[in-house]
């Protein structure tokens, strides 16, 4: 084969491919796809959220030469789901879908910023934002209801107000369990809506004196907890959680005293507090030979700053009476006053030094 022939048949045609490759090459980047929304928002507006999952389409365009690809999505939520084509051709548009859930879209007006990742240097990522508000079947005015710190066989009343959005025989909402041995319940219309007040009430039975053991209570306070179900006739409920902190007619603060380390020659002494809403009386006061209290005077009123009630205060004096005690004191103290049938009990501790050289300890004050 002559040279002018290999020119012919081979190289020229081989240069010409090439030079095809290399013009759409730099064609392509030159003129990448380009992905373009019609609207960068989709606003669902308020959705009931018993009507199920709501459904919105928004249409992008490839305004590029170039075939655009879509790698992923990232919806920027739990609650949406965004759906749509992998391709899209220059010059043509892609419909994506964006579906809700309104059980779990929030309350409040909530913008989620959806991102489109793509294959175009012009548009790597591509944002979306999605607006919505979920309208809850039914409401409750309060997520828990806390009596905050109450006394025990005391009642207490909460009310908490009930609005149903769904339309329903309101007549067959019912309130659970039927009963409570310290809560009791009940519902009654709102005249200026068309919602119900749910009034609850609370007493909680004393339960200081625990079974088959002697009757030594200490100061420690209690938690009640439980939950009141309101039930729709659809099948639907909602829980109110119920809480509160049960305390004792007659606070004692510190709850237990401690003396720390003594030595034998000095006289040491401490003090604590009764204190409480109402007026009561103080029936009896037992105490160890090793311990002696100052008898208290006549009964003073005090304003405390996070209470707004008068409570009756008064402070004892207790003295440790080192020569009729043990090296380790470990009593206790037991008051009996006229607001409960159970005594007050107050831990009371302490340790006599017994080292040879006392003079290092430091000088009691």
């Amino acid at each position: 084969m002559s040279k002018r022939s290999v020119i012919t048949t081979i190289v020229i045609p081989v240069l010409f491919i090439l030079i095809v490759v290399i013009v759409l090459v730099n064609n392509q980047r030159e003129y990448p796809g380009e992905l373009v929304f019609a609207q960068d928002k989709v606003d669902f507006g308020t959705i009931p959220e018993w009507e199920g999952t709501v459904k919105r389409t928004v249409t992008a365009r490839n305004e590029g030469r170039s075939p655009l690809q879509i790698e992923r999505i990232r919806a920027g939520c739990s609650y949406a789901k965004i759906t749509g084509p992998e391709l899209i051709q220059p010059n043509e548009e892609g419909t994506f879908e964006v579906v809700l859930d309104p059980k779990i879209v929030p309350t409040d007006a909530r913008a989620a910023t959806a991102i489109l990742f793509t294959d175009s240097p012009r548009t790597p990522q591509v944002y979306l934002t999605i607006v919505a508000t979920a309208k809850r079947f039914a409401t409750l005015s309060a997520e828990i209801c806390d009596f905050g710190q109450i006394v025990s066989e005391t009642t207490h009343e909460k009310i908490i107000k009930l609005c149903v959005n769904a339309p329903l025989n309101l007549e067959e909402v019912r309130l659970m369990p039927s009963a409570h041995p310290s809560l009791t319940w009940k519902m009654s219309p709102d005249p200026d809506s068309a919602c119900f007040f749910i009034t609850i009430q609370l007493k909680a039975s004393n339960k200081w004196k625990q079974e088959n053991t002697e009757q030594r209570v200490y100061n420690a306070e209690k938690l009640f907890s439980s939950s009141l179900t309101v039930a729709f006739p659809n099948e639907r409920t909602l829980t109110l959680p119920i809480t509160a902190r049960i305390v004792r007619p007659v606070a004692v603060q510190p709850e237990t005293l401690s003396f720390g380390a003594v030595t034998k020659a000095s006289n040491p002494s401490i003090e604590f507090t009764l204190a409480a809403k109402k007026d009561f009386k103080v029936l009896s006061i037992q105490v160890p030979d090793s311990l002696r209290i100052i008898a208290p005077e006549d009964w003073t009123q005090s304003l405390h700053a996070y209470n707004v009630h008068l409570q009756q205060e008064k402070r004892y004096k207790v003295f440790w009476e080192i020569a009729n005690s043990s090296e380790l004191l470990r009593e206790e103290i037991r008051i009996l006053t006229t607001a409960e049938n159970v005594p007050i009990t107050i831990p009371v501790y302490g340790l006599i030094h017994t080292l040879k050289d006392e003079t290092s300890l430091p000088p009691e004050r």
